[in-house]
């Protein structure tokens, strides 16, 4: 190992600072005539230095190493103290950001010893030399075992630490860390301040070696006892206090720089920008604000989470984006998504489309769940039709036998519950039970997941239940049972699919096309975008502006979707929010409506006009398929 300039400067610095550290040792601090008589090469100098210090240190080992020491040899004795020569090769070998960390007090300098971050040209310290007076008062030198030196050395000074040691110890650590305030700055001057607070406190020692322990089993492949016990968030946070714990700007570096998510911890960008991210990443449905601030900690220092978490019970595409991009996407984004949607499970992508594209101009307060993340798509496209009073457009129905007419009638219904709403499933289903069944008129359904539903439980032996499987269950693909009073409904079954033009495929029924049902009953506006300058010139001037399309995936996410015969399409809506200037080229915020609605994807202007170009050549009125669209 070679000495680096920085341990030069630290070594001068350590005793310029705190010299009384290394009289208690019996270390003076060195001479500076040591580093320049001959004035040679700042490198030279260092490596003649180490290159003494090493051979100084193999003798004063071999010497004191002959008087190897137990701990019941030591117990009489007085003025216990390091070795001079092994405190320099410490010095000389120890990284210097815990060189920094043991600076404070002699208390904090063991507990750095303590928990191995310390080493001499040995490497880990297995022993310790020491000075010490016999019983006879003679100065003698000794090696020690290392837990034996702390054993001894913790029953005459710092007593504490033995208490730090018993808090960090395997059996405790859980608990212990999560009494830790992880403190996310705001600004600089609070990120110096909270800097400052770790180097003087002493738990850092100990977290440290945890930070070791990990890199180490990381980089070795082996598992360690830690990594299941400390949430990944407070992870990343030890990792990166240990690794800057001697630079204040680097640490506070990854929490202040000018990306989306620390614009919403600073107020500057909407909190469902960075909220719905963190809900999934650390399972909690509500998060505190320093919940917020270590996600995005973790968001900045790992940004290759994000392709694998984030999304969790809201399926859609897979895996998902890189962080940085994610967060360049966001910084301009426009599109309002202050809830979460599942993709996955919405058969007819155009439907998650429209969802996304009404509730940005209309938005409305969304419970997002995995139970109810696929109804509420549904529930906004049927919305749509209705206030239309284009009830043919909405063809999901209930069925079951009318005793009265004596044959099978139907009527329509809303997949989910939602008290407001008397087409909801769960009101439709009440009311044919009272209507069909004898049930009681203030009869409730519930809708259950498969998975939880038990006839054996009392909760369900009494009532309506609508039961089906929340994670496989489609709008098209949806096998569901009624049970009322312990008997499933056979002749009650749910049928239809919503089928509809999203751009008008014939004059005829040019009304009812999505694109012309939202002017009519939202008063949007739309029209078409031909080109790149167009488009950045509509994001650009129009406030609450969006540009939504349909284009061929195959040309649109070619990396994912390649075509297998000529001329192959499937049609993919998709919506443009922003587009970002970077290296001197134009990238587009886009959100297919396969995607996660909180993880855009950056994509260039020649994939989306090669996909709209090839879907319109296949379009019955050879229709242009992209348009801006405003309120």
């Amino acid at each position: 190992m070679k000495l680096k300039t920085s341990h030069l400067f630290l070594l001068n610095q350590f005793c310029k600072n705190f010299c009384f550290l290394f009289l208690i040792f019996y270390l003076g601090c060195p001479a500076a005539k040591a580093f320049g008589e001959e004035n040679p090469g700042v490198i030279e100098s260092l490596e003649r230095l180490l290159n003494v210090e090493r051979k100084q240190f193999e003798i004063a080992k071999s010497k004191i190493q002959s008087n190897f020491k137990s701990l019941n040899n030591l117990s009489d004795s007085t003025e216990i103290k390091l070795d001079p020569q092994f405190m320099r090769s410490i010095l000389f070998h120890s990284d210097d950001r815990f060189l920094q960390l043991a600076q404070k007090d002699e208390c904090h300098f063991l507990s750095v010893l303590e928990n191995n971050l310390l080493k001499t040209s040995d490497g880990d310290i297995e022993n310790v030399l020491i000075n010490f007076k016999n019983k006879l008062s003679v100065n003698e030198n000794a090696s020690l075992p290392i837990q034996d030196f702390f054993d001894l050395i913790y029953k005459k000074k710092c007593l504490n630490n033995h208490e730090y040691s018993t808090l960090f110890n395997i059996s405790n650590f859980q608990k212990t860390i999560a009494g830790i305030k992880f403190q996310v700055p705001s600004n600089l001057s609070e990120c110096e301040s909270i800097h400052k607070n770790w180097l003087d406190n002493s738990y850092t020692p100990y977290l440290c070696q945890v930070q070791q322990i990990l890199r180490k089993s990381k980089k070795q492949k082996l598992k360690d006892l830690y990594s299941e016990k400390i949430p990944s968030l407070q992870k990343t946070y030890i990792d990166n206090l240990c690794t800057n714990i001697n630079s204040p700007q680097r640490f506070c570096e990854i929490y202040l720089k000018n990306d989306v998510w620390n614009k919403v911890i600073n107020g500057e960008a909407p909190p469902y920008k960075l909220s719905y991210k963190c809900q999934n990443m650390l399972g909690k449905t509500e998060l505190t604000a320093n919940d917020l601030k270590t996600c995005a900690a973790k968001l900045n220092s790992d940004p290759s989470i994000c392709e694998l978490k984030g999304n969790k019970n809201f399926q859609s595409d897979f895996p998902l984006q890189n962080c940085e991009k994610i967060s360049d996407s966001l910084l301009k984004s426009k599109l309002v998504t202050n809830y979460h949607d599942c993709p996955g499970r919405v058969d007819n992508e155009s439907i998650t489309n429209i969802h996304r594209l009404i509730n940005h101009f209309s938005p409305r307060k969304i419970n997002s769940t995995v139970e109810n993340c696929a109804s509420e798509a549904n529930y906004t496209f049927a919305r749509l039709n209705f206030d239309l009073k284009h009830e043919e457009g909405w063809p999901l129905k209930v069925c079951y036998l009318d005793r009265v007419k004596g044959k099978e009638d139907c009527i329509p219904y809303i997949p989910g519950s939602r008290p407001e709403e008397p087409l909801s499933e769960d009101q439709v289903i009440a009311k044919i039970l009272y209507q069909q069944k004898g049930a009681a008129a203030k009869t409730k359904c519930r809708i259950v997941d498969s998975k939880n539903y038990n006839p054996l439980r009392s909760e369900f032996k009494f009532g309506c239940f609508i039961v089906y499987d929340f994670e496989t269950c489609t709008t098209l693909s949806c096998s569901k049972k009624v049970i009322w009073e312990e008997k499933s409904m056979a002749d009650i079954k749910f049928i239809g699919s919503p089928t509809f033009d999203y751009f008008p495929t014939a004059f005829l029924n040019e009304r009812y096309s999505f694109l012309n049902m939202i002017n009519e009953v939202y008063g949007t506006q739309g029209r078409p975008i031909k080109n790149l300058t167009d488009l950045k010139f509509y994001l650009d001037k129009i406030p609450n502006g969006i540009i939504h399309g349909v284009g061929c995936v195959e040309d649109l996410i070619p990396e994912e979707f390649q075509r297998n015969v000529i001329n192959q399409c499937h049609p993919m809506p998709f919506i443009i929010d922003a587009y970002i200037v970077k290296n001197g080229e134009t990238w587009i915020s886009l959100r297919a409506a396969i995607d996660d609605i909180h993880t855009p994807r950056l994509v260039q202007w020649q994939n989306i006009y090669n996909s709209v170009s090839a879907h319109s050549e296949l379009h019955p009125l050879k229709t242009w398929t992209l348009y801006g669209i405003k309120k």
